[in-house]
């Protein structure tokens, strides 16, 4: 639908203004009420006919009646009339009025049911009851027309709108901020992709090219003459409006501002991303006139630089996963999964350095294998969750002992392979024995366990680690068959020799 022209709006306004001071000045009570004579006058009636009333003689009703009549028939406003005693007998009455007596309160009067009370000789003798016609009932629409303040609505509406209307078309032949700006000038900023705005030194928009007009979801026409500041601005990365607006400070300090990026959120509710760009526009002595303003739509630019912002985010989620996932295969190929110590593979490959480098520098290393006594009948008499039990509570036991748990080994089903970096032949045998000692005391399982060890050392001649495991397996198994739950050490010669620690 076509909008009205500016002048035609501004002149309602201004009509509207008008009529709202005046209804202001009623309320205040400063006019007339047509309301408040009309009761003022039943009021007065009403009493002088109670005054009659109580003059005449009580023992002959009939010209009382007859005075009630004619009340009613001479007096539009009166519908009914009566007079009732004191003890609520209804002594005479004129027009129907039983039926149309039915106020809402017995005990006051109101605008429609008056009563007045009749006194003789000091005593309430009987009330006078008078029914009026609602108020403005009888009026219609010509009455509703003789109110003054409806008569002073209706000629200011008419003459004060085409008052307005008249001077307001002068006065904007001289105020039309389009009739600054050439066609031509209009027309070549129209076809420019970027919007323009050309603002006047107290903040109102001359000039406002289409490309922004659809920016704010409005009309050219309908932005000349407001303030761009009155639009809803946003900043960026919130919805708080900004404190300052740039064409404000390029204005007011003469300075240009560049790169602000803003967010406007138009009528529709549509949002775009402005990346603003004001001048301050200069007179001869370089005092701001104005401030001619260009806003470069970069919100599709924006989508696009948070799409690849989320895709950049997902590609580093995607590889933090595959880092925690390597982690954790890591973890999986080096670990045991039940005890936690390492498994045969990593620890060998670790090992076989320590080894070498051992060899190497004449440094003492020693290997110590470690099985657990009749660990089938313990899974066959308490449960294989008992037998778990007691490989977890070896293990922890060879971790404390150590303090490196990359240097124990889960060498078999219940055999164990611990490094001993730094230990002689002498210093291995004392740690096992230890070691022998702690899983064979009644606090170390809640069942009896046992173990056996064989130690082997660097001494003994072994060209790599994995021959010096075998010589401590060869030691180990010669625990076994001797008897079991004790300590044996290689000594060169196949089945390695027990050796007692006291």
């Amino acid at each position: 639908m076509r909008r009205l022209p500016p002048v035609i709006r501004i002149s309602g306004g201004l009509v509207g203004i008008t009529i709202s001071i005046l209804l202001l000045v009623d309320l205040l009570g400063f006019l007339p009420e047509p309301r408040d004579d009309a009761l003022e006058n039943r009021m007065r009636l009403t009493e002088v006919i109670a005054t009659q009333i109580g003059a005449w003689d009580a023992s002959n009703l009939t010209p009382l009646r007859a005075a009630l009549a004619v009340t009613v028939q001479r007096n539009e406003e009166v519908l009914s009339a009566a007079l009732r005693s004191g003890d609520g007998r209804l002594l005479l009455s004129a027009g129907d009025h039983e039926e149309l007596w039915n106020p809402d309160d017995e005990s006051h009067s109101s605008a429609t049911h008056v009563r007045v009370p009749i006194s003789r000789r000091g005593r309430e003798w009987a009330r006078l009851e008078i029914r009026f016609a609602e108020l403005g009932a009888s009026e219609g629409l010509s009455g509703l027309l003789q109110r003054p303040l409806i008569r002073i609505v209706g000629v200011l509406s008419a003459l004060g709108f085409v008052g307005y209307l008249a001077l307001l078309r002068r006065a904007l032949r001289h105020l039309d901020p389009s009739a600054v700006i050439p066609t031509r000038l209009q027309k070549a900023l129209n076809v420019m992709v970027e919007g323009v705005l050309i603002v006047a030194a107290d903040g109102e928009i001359v000039l406002a090219n289409s490309a922004f007009a659809r920016r704010a979801g409005k009309p050219q026409e309908a932005l000349l003459g407001t303030r761009p500041s009155d639009l809803d601005w946003r900043l960026k990365s919130s919805d708080q409006r900004p404190a300052r607006l740039p064409w404000q400070d390029a204005i007011e300090s003469g300075e240009t501002v560049t790169d602000m990026e803003l967010r406007l959120v138009a009528a529709t509710g549509e949002s775009s991303t402005m990346v603003v760009n004001v001048a301050p526009v200069l007179d001869g002595w370089d005092r701001p006139k104005g401030a001619i303003v260009t806003l470069d739509d970069v919100t599709q630019l924006e989508h696009k630089s948070q799409e690849l912002e989320k895709a950049l985010s997902e590609l580093e989620k995607s590889r933090d996963e595959i880092r925690l996932q390597n982690e954790e295969l890591q973890i999986l190929a080096t670990i045991d999964p039940l005890t936690g110590v390492s498994n045969r593979r990593s620890f060998f490959a670790r090992a076989e350095e320590a080894f070498q480098l051992a060899r190497s520098n004449h440094l003492p290393l020693s290997v110590m294998m470690l099985d657990l006594d009749f660990f089938k009948r313990i899974n066959d008499d308490f449960g294989h969750a008992a037998g778990d039990e007691v490989l977890c509570r070896t293990a922890e036991l060879l971790r404390e002992m150590l303090g490196l748990p990359e240097r124990v080994c889960r060498y078999g089903g219940e055999e164990f392979c611990v490094e001993l970096e730094g230990y002689s032949l002498e210093q291995a045998l004392g740690l096992a024995e230890q070691l022998r000692a702690k899983i064979a005391a009644p606090a170390f399982a809640s069942m009896p366990v046992t173990a056996s060890f064989g130690v082997a050392s660097l001494g003994s001649g072994a060209a790599d680690f994995a021959e010096l495991v075998n010589q401590a397996d060869e030691a180990l198994y010669r625990a076994k068959r001797t008897g079991r739950n004790r300590v044996c050490a290689w000594t060169g010669r196949a089945g390695g020799e027990e050796v007692e620690i006291v």
